[in-house]
């Protein structure tokens, strides 16, 4: 994580926001990767999840493909913050 930091040695709200988002952004991308191991993994062996679990078959993998998606989008809010912070 990066910290950004001012010369008062304050972070402002803006900059909490962008650590907040990153933080958020990092643990979307883990679960999102753990999740495509677990679906990778019921693929290849064929295996029977039970009939709750959501991430199974092709609606698995759009589930999988929404949460890359929503990380992805958080990382460009991000970014657009940091480079309007730093103007």
């Amino acid at each position: 994580m990066r910290v950004i930091s001012n010369l008062g040695g304050q972070m402002t709200k803006q900059q909490l926001v962008i650590i907040a988002l990153d933080m958020i952004t990092k643990f979307l991308m883990s679960i999102g990767d753990v999740i495509f191991v677990i679906w990778i993994f019921q693929i290849i062996t064929g295996f029977e999840p039970h009939s709750t679990y959501p991430f199974v078959g092709i609606k698995g993998a759009l589930y999988i493909l929404l949460i890359y998606l929503f990380a992805l989008a958080i990382y460009l809010q991000e970014k657009r913050l940091r480079k309007k912070l730093h103007q």
